[in-house]
């Protein structure tokens, strides 16, 4: 299906679902991808682990600009395992942490690189400075940190290692709006990043990212949502500047009350990237403590 096709077709279900929409409140009601608007109790915890595998098809031509398939003999791979930790400091603000484990190999028909090991670390805080209970909807603020743990192209690296980081020290900050009505929940989200010089003194480009996610609740148990993505990634006139446009189905089962699973399938529309997958594999765990 062409992406404006299947666009088209989205925004047609959506529009022809919200006028059945009915009133029922479920809780915990998280989304299945991004960050949550929504705070934690002072003294709560969530646990969140996922797995991403994705599987790279194409790759940036630097001399036309345009992407094209990878060669004939090409792999590459690039899977992560991650754990989120969240901690309500107070009602109104969440401590956010996250712990990548990367696994990487690209082989060619001359060699095979691999890497495996602690990516980079991000820290968080997540603070509701507007609340509007009568209508579900709130505002919440992120400010967060990405430390270079993992290791980087340093220029030491050997020729058969690959990087697992940026080597970069990056900040930033996002605005998450997020309205539940009746059986749907409706999330946005606006991140700028503001990323640092790596270990060779490149400088990365500053990122923009901006998501739309509409989530129905089925029941109580069953809860699917679609998002649509869209960054940028930031460069100088000597450098190409990069882009992802995504829409990123999804699905939650709730085993228990405070337990669920969630799976996750980004497909991509259009991208500009070093490198770049048609789609990928998430599964996640969920618990609320």
């Amino acid at each position: 299906m062409r992406p404006k096709t299947l666009l088209s077709v989205l925004m047609v279900s959506l529009i022809f679902s919200f006028s059945s929409a009915q009133s029922m409140k479920l809780t915990p009601r998280p989304p299945i991808y991004g960050i949550p608007a929504k705070t934690l109790p002072q003294g709560h915890w969530i646990f969140r682990g996922y797995a991403v595998f994705p599987h790279f098809t194409q790759m940036l031509n630097s001399k036309t600009g345009k992407m094209m398939d990878l060669p004939d003999g090409t792999d590459f791979t690039s899977n992560s395992y991650t754990i989120k930790i969240r901690y309500g400091i107070l009602n109104r603000l969440t401590a956010i942490l996250n712990i990548p484990y990367a696994h990487k190999r690209l082989s060619t028909p001359k060699i095979e690189i691999t890497g495996d090991g602690l990516g980079d670390v991000v820290g968080a805080l997540l603070y509701k400075f507007y609340v509007n209970k009568p209508h579900s909807f709130l505002i919440s603020g992120l400010l967060f940190t990405k430390s270079p743990t993992g290791k980087a192209d340093d220029g030491n690296l050997k020729a058969t290692e690959m990087p697992l980081g940026t080597g970069s020290f990056d900040a930033g900050l996002a605005l998450l709006p997020e309205w539940e009505f009746g059986k749907w929940d409706m999330r946005w989200s606006a991140f700028y990043i503001m990323r640092g010089q790596n270990k060779q003194s490149v400088d990365l480009g500053d990122m923009t990212s901006f998501s739309w996610s509409t989530a129905y609740n089925f029941n109580r148990n069953i809860i699917a949502e679609g998002t649509l993505l869209y960054k940028t990634i930031a460069k100088d006139d000597a450098n190409p500047q990069y882009h992802l446009f995504q829409f990123i189905p999804g699905i939650q089962y709730r085993i228990k009350r405070t337990f669920l699973v969630q799976l996750v399938f980004p497909l991509t529309i259009d991208a500009k990237m070093k490198f770049s997958a048609n789609y990928e594999n998430w599964f996640g765990l969920y618990y609320l403590f």
